[in-house]
This record gives structure tokens, C-alpha cells and sequence, in this order.
């Protein structure tokens, strides 16, 4: 909420700026030159850039007196929904829109707008009567339905048009509805014996799904459903090429379709050693710069070639238990959410500093999907809320987010706040590295849980350790 209050004072500012310009510009004489004439202005600081911070809830948890509380405290600016469900509200073909049974998320949407937060909600499932498998929900739509589907969506924005601005189209979209269940909460386009992997067909919907949404709402923004984006190059011919769907939609003529581009990034954490499970993780990924780093290079070379400039946005991740303790006796909740802490500091880092619009923690309501969640199964926080409440309230607000360099042993994004700067860094590898800077930028160093770390002050210097736990030094530039 206080960001968005800074937001209006800073657009009266500009709006004041621009106003001011076109008169004075308005009284130059047309034969006299500019410099023959100096206009003041106004000193109008940047605007501060829409903090990326984001986390996701299942339907009807937001609403949830613990959880909301949890996400008051919290502070994030983004919150997702799963979501809207086609076959929910139209069960029948020409049949009325069953309203009633949004009633969780108009609870999700009346939480979400009380605590200042930024809702983002998925639209999928299809009818029976309109999908392209008539015995799954997880299926494509028809195309000889995609009239009644866009009817459908127009209705829905113009419902919520005060409540909602993005609309996402499906969930993880890029997975075939035969290798997951029939009521699955992601997936449903792909099409393995597709060359595309069922692209095209969804870049179809896109463009009769766009504008149906917009005209509900002239101002809703439309996201590309988040892909899963298993591989950059899928080997095994049983299961087609799905890393190929987005380049479908675009072959399609999707590309003017959509204003944000959703893809998701999970890591698997390994109870053999303290490691960075972002970058070893014994995928194709790794050779690409890890799994964050190498999806985001993977998907703006594609809207390079294809000359496109929406935002990318990692809306859906985390870190998630991927063991037992029957077969690794290290395997337990004690070793691993210390180490999602610093997972969460350092993935949200890299996102920042790639220009990435949003990131979306999956999720904040514990216990979560293999423990992933920020809480535990009482809500209660977990390391890794308190590293992103810790993160948030350090960072924000910030203008922009840039890699900095510490040295080739370090790793170090900076949250740009003005008159002062964050950096966000690691060691890349095991051990201690020392980084320092003039004595007079020091203000304080911290920890992932928000511990003062120590500083040294030495030949007009200060000097901090770091390792493989990333730290937060706040400094002047």
C-alpha cells in the first residue's frame, strides 16, 4: 500500500512536468530556436520501478485469516491465483455463467486489494462440451468453441475489470494432458506428435482470447500461460519437443497476443552438500548458466529473433524436497529449509538483475508442494520467509537492479534506491572471500534471517566476509 501511494505522488509529479513543458513550449515563438531560451523544471526524482517480489496462493487460501496475516506481514507486491476454471462456470454448452462459484477468489481478490497487493489470475480448464478431450478438464479447447470460449472471457473481464488487470491462459500450457492427471492444475495444451508440441493451436487461442479479454476490460494485460520449460533441448522422440511451444504460438501469429511472458523455474534440493541448487542441477540448464539464468537467456533469444519486447516474468518457483529419509538420512527438514532460505535470496537476485518483471514464490500457505511453501502446515514462517521479508524490506523501494562486480570469486546484484544502494552477494564457491569499500558508504551489512554481520574498518576502508549465504550490504554508492 505504500508503494502504491508513492506511485500516485510521483505520477502527479510527472504529469505536473509534462503539463508545465507543453505550455511553456506552447508561448516560444515559432521562429525563435531553443537556445534562445532556458526552461526550469521542476527536479523530479526517478520513478521507482514496480518491486518484483511476488508469491502464489491456492484458491481460497489468501482469504485465510493466518495466511492473510502472513502475507500482510510479509509484504510482497504480487499474489497469483489458480484460479478461474472454464468448466466451473459454463458446465453446460449456451448455458448461463455460474458466478457463485468464484466465490473464493472474490475472497482471495477483496484480501489481496486490502493489503495493497497486485493480483494475477489463471484462467483454464474446458468444458466437456468444448474440449478438444471431452473425458479430461485438462484439455485444449476446441477451436470450432473458440467463439464461446472468447464470449466466456469477456464476460469474466468485464466482471472483475475493477478487481483484475492480468489474466494468465493456463497454466504451465507446455505439457501434454496424457502425461498428468485429468483434473491437473497445469498443463493440458501440449501435444507430444505435434512438431510444436500443440504451439500452434494455442497461439490460435491467444489471438481470439486477447481480444475478447480486452474488450471485457481496455486494460487488461494478458500473459502467455507460464511454461514449464523442462529442457532447452529435448532428447528423448517419445516425448516430442515441448521446449518448441512458444515458438508454435509465435509461428501462429500469437505474437501481438500477449503482454507478459510467464515461465517457471523449480530447483531440486540435494541433501549431499551445501550447494547452489540453482546452478548444479544436473540438467541441460547447467551448460546454459543454471536453471534461472539459462531459462531467461533461453526465452530472449527467442524474442530477439523474433523482435519482441514484452517483460519476461518468472511467475512460479522455488525450492522443493526431492528425497526421503528411508533411503538419505540426511534428508530432513532441518537440513533443507536453511538452505531454500538461501536459495529463495539468491534466485530472486538473479531475476532482478535480468530484468525480469516479477517473480512469484510457489507458495506462501504451507505446508506446501514437497515443502516448498514459505510456511509450515500452521502458518507459520519458515527460514525462507523470513529471508524474503528480510529481502523485501531491504530492497524495496528500488529503481533498478543491476549485476555488479566484487571480484571473479563473487556474485553481486544491486537494488538501486537513490541516495543509497543494496547489494545483494555470494561467494560462488566454498570458503570465505573479503569485499570492502570506502569506510564513508558503509551503513550496515545483514544476513539472509536479517543478523547484523560485523564489519572491519581498516585503512579507511570496510571490509566484510562473505561466502557460499548470501548477505546484504546497504551502502552509499
Amino acid at each position: 500500500m505504500r508503494y502504491l501511494r508513492s506511485m500516485s505522488v510521483v505520477t502527479l509529479l510527472l504529469a505536473f512536468v509534462v503539463l508545465t513543458s507543453s505550455v511553456l513550449q506552447a508561448r516560444v515563438p515559432a521562429q525563435e530556436t531553443a537556445a534562445q531560451h532556458t526552461i526550469f523544471l521542476p527536479l523530479v526524482q526517478a520513478p521507482a520501478a514496480v518491486p518484483l517480489f511476488g508469491i502464489e496462493t491456492n484458491l481460497g487460501r489468501l482469504s485465510q485469516s493466518a495466511v492473510r496475516a502472513r502475507a500482510a506481514e510479509l509484504g510482497a507486491t504480487w499474489v497469483r491465483i489458480n484460479g478461474v476454471l472454464w468448466h466451473h462456470v459454463q458446465p453446460e454448452a449456451h448455458g448461463p455463467y455460474e458466478w457463485d462459484v468464484l466465490a473464493r477468489l472474490d475472497r482471495d481478490l477483496a484480501a489481496a486489494h486490502a493489503m495493497g497487493m497486485i493480483p494475477t489470475v489463471i484462467i483454464r480448464g474446458a468444458p466437456s462440451w468444448a474440449a478438444v478431450n471431452p473425458e479430461s478438464f485438462c484439455s485444449a479447447v476446441r477451436e470450432d468453441r473458440f467463439a464461446e470460449y472468447a464470449a466466456f472471457l469477456e464476460a469474466l473481464a468485464a466482471r472483475y475489470r475493477d478487481r483484475v488487470v492480468y489474466w494468465e491462459l493456463g497454466n504451465e500450457p507446455d505439457v501434454d494432458p496424457r502425461l498428468i492427471a485429468g483434473d491437473s492444475p497445469y498443463g493440458c495444451w501440449g501435444n507430444i506428435d505435434d512438431p510444436y508440441y500443440g504451439g500452434e493451436h494455442y497461439g490460435r487461442m491467444l489471438q481470439i482470447a486477447a481480444p475478447a479479454l480486452r474488450r471485457g476490460n481496455p486494460n487488461a494485460k494478458i500473459i502467455f500461460g507460464g511454461l514449464l520449460l523442462n529442457s532447452p533441448h529435448t532428447t528423448n522422440p517419445e516425448r516430442g519437443r515441448p521446449e518448441l511451444f512458444l515458438e508454435g504460438a509465435l509461428q501462429a501469429g500469437a505474437a501481438r497476443s500477449f503482454d507478459v511472458l510467464g515461465f517457471h523455474g523449480y530447483s531440486l534440493w540435494s541433501p549431499d552438500g551445501h550447494i547452489d541448487h540453482d546452478l548444479s542441477t544436473g540438467t541441460p540448464w547447467d551448460a546454459l548458466g543454471g536453471r534461472t539464468l539459462g531459462k531467461i537467456s533461453f526465452l530472449q533469444e527467442i524474442m530477439r529473433r523474433h523482435n519482441l519486447r514484452q517483460p519476461l516474468w518468472l511467475n512460479e518457483g522455488g525450492l522443493v524436497m526431492n528425497c526421503s529419509v528411508d533411503t538419505n538420512p540426511n534428508c530432513s527438514l532441518d537440513n533443507f529449509l536453511p538452505t531454500q532460505a538461501e536459495h529463495l535470496v539468491r534466485v530472486i537476485a538473479r531475476t532482478a538483475g535480468s530484468n525480469v518483471g516479477m517473480y512469484a514464490w510457489y507458495t506462501l500457505h504451507g505446508p506446501g508442494w514437497r515443502d516448498g511453501a514459505l510456511l509450515d502446515g500452521t502458518q507459520t514462517p519458515r527460514p525462507s520467509f523470513i529471508a524474503y521479508k528480510h529481502m523485501i524490506a531491504t530492497t524495496s523501494p528500488y529503481h533498478r537492479v543491476v549485476p555488479m562486480n566484487y571480484g571473479s570469486e563473487i556474485e553481486s546484484y544491486r537494488f538501486d534506491q537513490g541516495p543509497t544502494v543494496v547489494d545483494v552477494l555470494w561467494r560462488r564457491e566454498h570458503g570465505t572471500s573479503q569485499v570492502r569499500g570506502p569506510e564513508a558508504s558503509f551503513i550496515r551489512a545483514t544476513s539472509v534471517d536479517g543478523s547484523t554481520i560485523p564489519a572491519q574498518f581498516v585503512a579507511n576502508e570496510w571490509v566484510v566476509d562473505v561466502g557460499l549465504s548470501p548477505i546484504f550490504i546497504e551502502r552509499r554508492p
